[in-house]
């Protein structure tokens, strides 16, 4: 093979898939096999390209990414139509057969069809749980057990109150929109799943089991979203499954509320408005092509053109692989059709949404090496590191470049308890633990967001709202900082763990200021909180509505001394306060005197025992 044909291939072969190839063709052979559509699905008009095809015994070459009239033209304007598929024989040799596809000139790059790893997540199930206490957020009996949300101390072994997501406070203003979807990249989502039917995305443009494509989109009966993987129904109980969908889709939305099972972090409140999970299956039992390149670029179009805003992606690359990509040059060339497909759902507009692109959101990987795998790894996209009930890292943890943000993900070593409590097949409940744990935890947060974006009436760009994302979090390097044995993972963990009271603060405008529990007249400086600390002021009153007051164990009212307000708060929680001030004078105008307005502004109190004393940040 010469020198100019070699370099046509564009990754490596291991963990590819046999019996196919991925080409991407130059503007003339997409035009010849657009012309020979209807004739025959191995032939175009470029004969030496026929006679490989006819040597290697194809049985189809097609489009990776569907023709879909109302979204051809976007499609089209990313080079998504010359990305193609070739399946041949599986016992023909699938790099022999690549570097002859290399002498055809119309054929511009090759890529062999990788495998992606599913991840293998042991799965205890639970067991029956009591009922939930009238006095609860919501009815659903296993809610105590679900730390990860609001960690007592006491849920099992090593926990440490606070060690959460904070999403009990969130669920006062927002508990999720059903006009939000997110799309569940993953094995099959159980949509019969007692705590999951009702959340389920509904294809409204598909008749369900008529066999019809209703919605002329290429795909038969996708109702709840579609099984890439074989092409047809989606599945969740054949041999080799894990629950893995089902359980990562219940932490974003199981259904709250409904006296049954689990919550999810935006699964509503039992009012039919918990956000909406699309099942976009890539991974299917012990399938030959399961978690294929060419399935996981199909299940991205798919995503972004039925309207999901979030891709949940507990998958990768390991990358201690051999021929894994080491930095986003790498990955962009090497899996070149996926790259495609994130890229098309990341860009593509959705008109009358609350952002103007989608966020595409990874575990970061579960080899405990210091770097996270793609496609989490890459630039734009959003990769999640783990934490145990403790709030230190996982010891199965990927750290460092490439992470993002931290989430629980569980920390099952002292007990089954310590992992993430969610949905799992057949009306059924398990603890996992691992970063695809952790991530749909800052996609449930993501999604919490933008519900509560929408119910607003706000309206974002992709990169405001990942900013807000990626800055709704709270400390963990002190934590990391005290104990030696965790120094592998200090300033590696990403922005810190997710908040999604702050996330919601964030999307309202409202300016976090983090207090320490059980701290005696704690001095809060607003200095740091208006107008980058420039502004001329004088601070006038803290008023702390009772049910915040009771919340956070404020036993008297904060009082002013100087400059500054002095508060006690004794117990974790967050809660919305009013402080006036006089802006622009240290005085108010009145009949006799002039002065500066007294205006008043609205700040979010967290109150955590994770505090770090730096102005509210990280």
């Amino acid at each position: 093979m010469d020198e100019v044909s070699a370099t046509k291939i564009i990754n490596s072969s291991n963990s590819a898939s046999t019996g196919s190839l991925i080409l991407y063709l130059s503007d003339e052979a997409v035009a010849s096999f657009e012309r020979s559509r209807g004739t025959s699905v191995t032939r175009s008009n470029i004969e030496p390209l026929n006679n490989i095809l006819c040597d290697i015994r194809a049985t189809k070459i097609e489009r990776v990414f569907a023709e879909v009239p109302r979204h051809e033209e976007e499609a089209r304007a990313m080079g998504l139509h010359r990305w193609y598929i070739v399946e041949f024989d599986n016992e023909v040799d699938v790099e022999a057969a690549a570097k002859r596809l290399c002498k055809i000139g119309e054929v511009e790059h090759i890529q062999y069809n990788t495998l992606y790893s599913n991840p293998t997540v042991k799965a205890t199930k639970a067991s029956s749980a009591a009922t939930r206490s009238s006095a609860a957020t919501f009815d659903d009996p296993y809610y105590d057990r679900q730390w990860h949300y609001e960690n007592t101390g006491n849920q099992t072994s090593g926990a440490v109150a606070g060690m959460d997501i904070n999403v009990a406070d969130a669920w006062r203003y927002c508990t999720g929109h059903k006009d939000i979807i997110v799309a569940i990249i993953d094995e099959g989502v159980d949509y019969t799943h007692e705590d999951l039917k009702d959340n389920m995305w509904v294809n409204r443009g598909e008749i369900a089991g008529n066999g019809i494509d209703d919605d002329n989109n290429g795909l038969i009966d996708d109702v709840h979203g579609f099984n890439f993987v074989d092409d047809g129904p989606i599945t969740w109980n054949l041999t080799g499954d894990s629950g893995h969908g089902t359980h990562v889709g219940g932490t974003v939305s199981a259904t709250n509320n409904n006296g049954t099972g689990v919550c999810g972090i935006a699964g509503g409140d039992g009012s039919g408005n918990g956000v909406r999970l699309m099942s976009a299956q890539i991974f299917s039992g012990k399938h030959e092509g399961s978690g294929s390149a060419s399935v996981t670029a199909k299940a991205f179009q798919y995503a972004a053109n039925n309207g999901a805003l979030i891709a949940q992606c507990s998958f990768g690359i390991d990358p201690n692989k051999k021929g894994a990509p080491s930095n986003d040059a790498e990955y962009s060339q090497a899996y070149g059709v996926e790259y495609a497909g994130i890229g098309y759902f990341i860009s593509k507009k959705r008109e009358g949404q609350v952002i103007d692109g989608g966020l595409a959101i990874f575990a970061a990987g579960n080899e405990d090496y210091p770097e996270a795998g793609y496609p989490g790894a890459y630039r734009n996209f959003i990769s999640v590191t783990s934490l145990g009930p403790s709030g230190m890292p996982a010891s199965y943890t990927n750290f460092g470049p490439g992470t993002n943000i931290a989430a629980p993900g569980g920390d099952q070593s002292r007990s089954s308890s310590g992992g993430v409590l969610s949905t799992y097949p057949s009306d059924s409940y398990a603890f996992m633990q691992g970063t695809s744990m952790a991530c749909p935890h800052v996609s449930g947060v993501a999604a919490l967001g933008l519900s509560y974006a929408q119910q607003l009436g706000k309206k974002f760009s992709l990169e405001e709202f990942k900013a807000m994302l990626l800055l709704s979090v709270n400390d963990v390097n002190q934590y990391i900082a005290s104990n030696d044995s965790y120094n592998k993972y200090l300033e590696n963990m990403g922005t810190g763990r997710v908040d999604a009271f702050k996330m919601l603060m964030n999307v309202e405008g409202i300016t976090c200021i983090s207090v320490p529990r059980g701290k005696s007249n704690y001095s809060i400086d607003l200095t740091p909180y208006l107008a980058d600390g420039e502004l001329i002021y004088k601070p006038l009153d803290m008023v702390v509505p009772a049910d915040v007051a009771t919340r956070l164990g404020i036993e008297s009212a904060p009082r002013l001394f100087g400059s500054k307000f002095l508060i006690t708060c004794n117990n974790i929680g967050s809660g919305v306060v009013e402080i006036s001030f006089v802006a622009g004078n240290t005085t108010a105008g009145n009949d006799s005197e002039k002065g500066g307005i007294v205006v008043t502004k609205r700040f979010a109190l967290i109150v955590r025992d994770d505090f770090s004393d730096n102005g509210g940040w990280l």
